[in-house]
């Protein structure tokens, strides 16, 4: 029994955390920036406010052929 009131003490901590973004911060379509690294740094910050985290992925490719490296 005691691992099921851990659990729910879990749940409750969870559901008390609030992940709510402020306005300002939420990216809208038709949003300019003046630099990728500004529209990343733009995103990143509202992925932290969002509870949620980015991960940019790059990829290297053969110079002959273009195909992906594994």
């Amino acid at each position: 029994m005691e691992s099921v009131s851990r659990r729910e003490d879990a749940a409750d901590e969870i559901t008390q955390y609030s992940c709510e973004v402020e306005e300002e911060f939420v990216p809208k379509v038709g949003m300019w920036f003046e630099s990728v690294e500004e529209a990343g740094s733009f995103y990143k910050e509202y992925a932290k406010r969002a509870c949620f985290s980015t991960k940019i992925r790059n990829s290297n490719r053969y110079k002959e052929t273009k195909e992906i490296k594994n």
